[in-house]
């Protein structure tokens, strides 16, 4: 639905760090990968908003689930990325950089399947994993369609682990089909907080508190933006709180924005709210941005984009990586 914009190939090289043990069943993807500019037409830009632009590559596998991207996190000591996609897979694959930009991939990655609480695959329509965030040694993933989250104790080792139910589909009411659980992301230790993508009648999105030790919930809200949708959370090492946000209309095509919000406003009853981070549009590189992941690394902030290219040739999996700056 999202069309993507070719751009010439360039090869990159470099030393990978090594990857922790996958699971046995994970089948190995070939990658390559091609930079980007943030404003293809203005190669000098490299600020846009609060946001200072680290590189972009579009990524290119040799399997049909390299493909529809959407939750993402660093793991392995934030040298290496996971992802699930809209298939009920994991994907793991490593990023490189030439000092701080980020300028290709490792020419591997790992795909294997999400299994559920029987140790089977995931089928069409409970396979639509969208949200993920990592506690400790447990991923937890939100899923669309089958509206629910589950938890994965862990999901890179020799063990492809098993679902544990952990929020099911009757404690978020009735959603719509393909517009629930976009946004996950770890407050604490003990907190995790959850956002739809579709807003309700009043223009808000849903969302929920969520305690892992007392399995209780409490219910707050995401001020919506027309017409922007909410695709992803991350948190900061301060307790901040940033969204990513996409829209498509077939008249501007793809954009999208990140808003920051306070940790101190993170409450049950609240309606969530904050500046605008940055903004992309036409004149962009951009396509269907559905995954954000931060890294803290040597007194910088990063944040990183990914899009899902809902397996469309004519759409990209476009990773772009930026500097959070002061204000």
């Amino acid at each position: 639905m999202r069309l993507g914009i070719l751009a010439s190939l360039t090869f990159l090289f470099a030393i990978a760090p090594p990857a922790l043990a996958q699971p046995s069943d994970a089948e190995t993807v070939h990658l390559s990968s091609y930079e980007v500019d943030m404003r293809p037409r203005e190669r000098e830009i490299m600020r846009n908003g609060r946001l200072r632009y680290l590189g972009g590559i579009v990524l290119r596998g040799d399997h049909r689930d390299f493909s529809g991207l959407s939750g993402l996190r660093f793991v392995e000591s934030d040298t290496r990325f996971l992802a699930v996609n809209d298939r009920g897979n994991w994907v793991s694959f490593t990023p490189r950089f030439s000092g701080t930009r980020l300028v290709g991939v490792e020419n591997e990655a790992q795909v294997w399947s999400i299994l559920d609480a029987n140790g089977a695959a995931l089928v069409d329509p409970a396979h639509d994993s969208e949200s993920l965030a990592i506690v400790g040694d447990t991923a937890f993933v939100g899923f669309e369609r089958h509206h629910r989250i589950e938890a994965f104790v862990h999901p890179l080792g020799e063990t492809n682990p098993r679902a544990t139910d952990f929020r099911g589909a009757s404690s978020f009411g009735e959603r719509e089909f393909n517009g629930s659980l976009e946004g996950l992301t770890q407050l604490d230790d003990q907190r995790l907080l959850a956002i739809t993508e579709a807003a309700e009648a009043d223009g808000r999105m849903a969302g929920w508190i969520l305690d892992r030790q007392s399995g209780t919930s409490e219910a707050l809200w995401l001020q919506g933006v027309e017409p922007y949708a909410l695709t992803d959370l991350v948190t900061l090492a301060n307790g901040d709180v940033v969204t990513l946000e996409r829209r498509f209309s077939p008249a501007s095509g793809a954009g999208a924005r990140l808003r920051l919000i306070a940790a101190q406003s993170i409450v049950p009853g609240a309606t969530l709210d904050g500046p605008e981070l940055a903004r992309f549009g036409a004149g962009f590189s951009i396509d269907n941005m559905e995954g954000l992941a931060v890294r803290e690394i040597d007194g910088r902030t990063e944040l990183y984009l990914i899009s899902d290219n809902n397996q469309n040739a004519f759409q990209r999996n476009l990773l772009l990586a930026f500097e959070l700056m002061d204000e």
